[in-house]
């Protein structure tokens, strides 16, 4: 009798068109293709280079699949830079798109938040596109990093209401050196150690598969 998951494989081979043959089909079959650059990394998203009734061939992508979150909320009540959420590391020789969605207030319609990036190992490139929704029209910041200097990726973002929530969307791709594997840091300063910056939970970043 065919197992549901076989009954499962049969229907997407089906869809694409492809025989199946119960004996050539074991259950969850996967096996990694010998082109890939990167050998097989336990959290890393797959691609597929081959679908078909001998099972599924893949190369690691090099893109780590998992986001990170924080699921406590963040706060900063100093004008220096802390860490909100570290990225999953990348491995060297890549280049990787990410992106952030941050949501947060202020305890003071005086105080302004900047946000920004710091990394473990000196990029050859860090390019940074912020985009922030405060109420008012706020022009996109470009920033390019080439040091693990953390640094400022938005401007001064003003709260018009303590009542309010904030976006900011960060938009970044990386270019890691050839030897050096990096992890991204994405960090958060308040103006005045009276006023408390909130970054709310939920608020998250990915790396892009």
């Amino acid at each position: 009798m065919k197992t549901f998951r076989t009954l499962m494989l049969a229907g997407m081979l089906a869809a694409l068109g492809l025989a199946v043959v119960d004996a050539q089909v074991p259950g969850g079959l996967w096996r990694f293709g010998t082109t890939g650059a990167f050998a097989p990394q336990v959290g890393n998203c797959v691609s597929i280079l081959a679908m078909n009734s001998s099972g599924q061939t893949g190369t690691d992508s090099a893109t780590p699949c998992s986001p990170a979150v924080i699921t406590t909320a963040y706060t900063n009540a100093t004008t220096g830079f802390t860490a909100i959420m570290a990225l999953p590391t990348t491995a060297a020789a890549t280049a990787l798109k990410g992106v952030c969605d941050l949501y947060w207030s202020d305890s003071n319609t005086s105080g302004t938040a900047e946000f920004g990036a710091g990394l473990s190992a000196t990029p050859t490139d860090l390019w940074v596109e912020s985009a922030s929704s405060i109420g008012a029209y706020s022009v996109p910041v470009y920033t390019v990093i080439t040091s693990t200097s953390t640094t400022a990726v938005t401007g001064a973002l003003a709260a018009a209401s303590t009542a309010a929530t904030y976006y900011t969307h960060l938009s970044f791709t990386l270019q890691n050196s050839a030897t050096a594997a990096n992890t991204l840091t994405i960090y958060a300063e308040s103006n005045n150690a009276s006023y408390t910056l909130t970054v709310a939970a939920g608020s998250s970043c990915a790396w892009v598969p």
